[in-house]
């Protein structure tokens, strides 16, 4: 073996030992001995995207197919640096070109599934997932993606299945678990689906980190006379969903602390539900065991059948909800809020929002006066149908939002923060849902086991808003009367 062979070898095993510090450094200098090798400009561009580094690392990968334009694994890592880059046009091209050069390229399937998936060709991502497992059966990441292409296709049981075989391969892959979870809550299994969802503390792409407190976790033991923490994790909706359980943490004898988002904190407060409330970011005073708002359905053994679904839960103090009813008395007939965007940074949101411009049904009907609940930036921008008058009710705070959803008589909205908040209120609320939903919607029926108040609207084919829009406008008339 020359010297250059084996220094090569030495920085791949670096380089698979987890040492990207050490493997980029020696590439770096083999490059420079040999700088019309493809594989050592390819790996360097590897490990640099591993780094962080993705601009650099698609230049240092092109470099290696420029010096070996038929190797299908170049371009495959190429795709995985510019899906960094948020360039799925280049990745699918990328990725199309591996199964060019291989047709047996597993991987590159399996990856292009995933490309489609957010591109929303749904039917296209799944033939290519289902031949990423066809050509390797032992690859649970290919089995993984399978399930989340089956998902998206609407068949949740067989993503079950999906999920479940590559935790057969390979046991401890916690995005994998992360999936089971949805999918088996999306279901109705709820019991086995929230236990499933404790291994998101080992999926290193989890959106919220493990907080590090000196006083343990609570898993459920006797905990009269103890204070404990409760604290939100995620967005804004899953406070709003989970903190319903700080009324059961009390009821077991406990003392309630609730971190909570800094908006959601008074409503919180003035319902009651934890002995102190406090906002997150602020200085948390001393207790003796905590619990993420996520773990709670877990130690409550959390059913169909048991889920806390008393509401309203929430509540908005009288001088606020006073004044939002002064506001709206000059609106005349059905007053109904309208929210039809959410978090533009969501990869789904492209998915679930409404289009304004195709919401021409709803204003149509008569008797109906609308107010935004649209909060945030990207709402105004988008078209709308002519003589869509809405009352702009500014930015503010979430409970001049909640005073205002009080001071409704209806709430039709896309699946954003807006639908909890609405159904922790227990407002009447229609909740306009893409052919895919979130796994609390589950996947049929048009009424939700967490939220009474809410009636569900499902697209039947992706994207087609149009019937879903119809079926609303029809309810809404025969509700103002016509």
């Amino acid at each position: 073996m020359s010297d250059i062979d084996a220094r090569m070898k030495d920085a791949m095993q670096r380089h698979r030992a987890g040492d990207l510090d050490g493997a980029i450094q020696t590439y770096r200098e083999l490059v420079d001995l040999e700088p019309d090798n493809g594989d050592l400009w390819h790996l360097l561009g590897v490990a640099v995207h591993q780094k962080g580094n993705s601009g650099l690392a698609a230049d240092l990968i092109e470099t290696a197919i420029s010096l070996e334009s038929g190797a299908a694994d170049y371009y495959a890592n190429l795709a995985m640096v510019q899906r960094a880059l948020d360039d799925d046009d280049a990745a699918e091209a990328a990725l199309r070109r591996a199964i060019e050069i291989d047709a047996g390229h597993g991987r590159s399937h399996s990856n292009l599934a995933g490309v489609l998936r957010s591109r929303g060709d749904f039917d296209g991502a799944l033939v290519s997932a289902e031949t990423a497992v066809a050509l390797n059966a032992e690859d649970a990441e290919a089995h993984n993606n399978h399930g989340n292409a089956l998902k998206d296709c609407g068949r949740a049981a067989d993503a079950v299945a999906s999920y479940r075989r590559a935790i057969a391969i390979n046991e401890d892959f916690a995005l994998a678990h992360w999936n089971l979870s949805l999918a088996l809550a999306s279901l109705g299994e709820l019991q086995d689906a929230f236990i499933e969802m404790a291994w998101r503390w080992q999926w290193s792409g989890f959106p919220a980190p493990m907080r590090d407190f000196a006083a343990p976790a609570w898993r459920g033991a006797a905990i009269e006379g103890a204070t404990i923490l409760l604290h939100a994790e995620q967005g804004l909706g899953d406070a709003i969903h989970f903190v319903r359980y700080a009324a059961l943490v009390r009821g077991r004898g406990a003392r309630v602390l609730a971190e909570c988002p800094l908006g959601l904190a008074p409503l919180v407060e003035a319902a009651g539900l934890a002995d102190q409330v406090i906002a997150a970011g602020d200085p948390l005073p001393k207790f003796d065991c905590h619990a993420p708002f996520l773990d709670l359905p877990r130690i409550f053994a959390t059913s169909l059948d048991s889920i806390p679904a008393d509401v309203p839960y929430l509540a908005v103090d009288a001088a606020r909800r006073g004044a939002w009813r002064q506001r709206l008395q000059s609106l005349a007939g059905l007053k109904v809020g309208l929210n039809w965007l959410g978090n533009p940074q969501s990869p789904v949101e492209r998915f679930r929002r409404l289009p304004l411009d195709g919401l021409g049904p709803l204003a149509a009907v008569p008797g109906v006066s609308w107010a935004s609940l649209q909060k945030g930036p990207g709402g105004d921008e988008m078209a709308r149908p002519d003589g869509f008058y809405f009352l702009q009710t500014g930015e503010g705070p979430l409970a001049d939002t909640a005073a205002l959803i009080c001071a409704l008589d209806l709430v039709i909205t896309s699946d954003t923060a807006v639908a909890h908040l609405a159904g922790a209120l227990g407002k009447p609320t229609w909740l306009l849902l893409h052919h895919a939903p979130d796994w609390r919607w589950m996947t049929e029926g048009n009424h939700s086991p967490w939220y009474p108040s809410l009636k569900l609207y499902r697209q039947s084919a992706p994207g087609d808003w149009a019937p879903v829009i119809a079926a609303a406008a029809a309810d809404l008339a025969g509700l103002a009367g016509l």
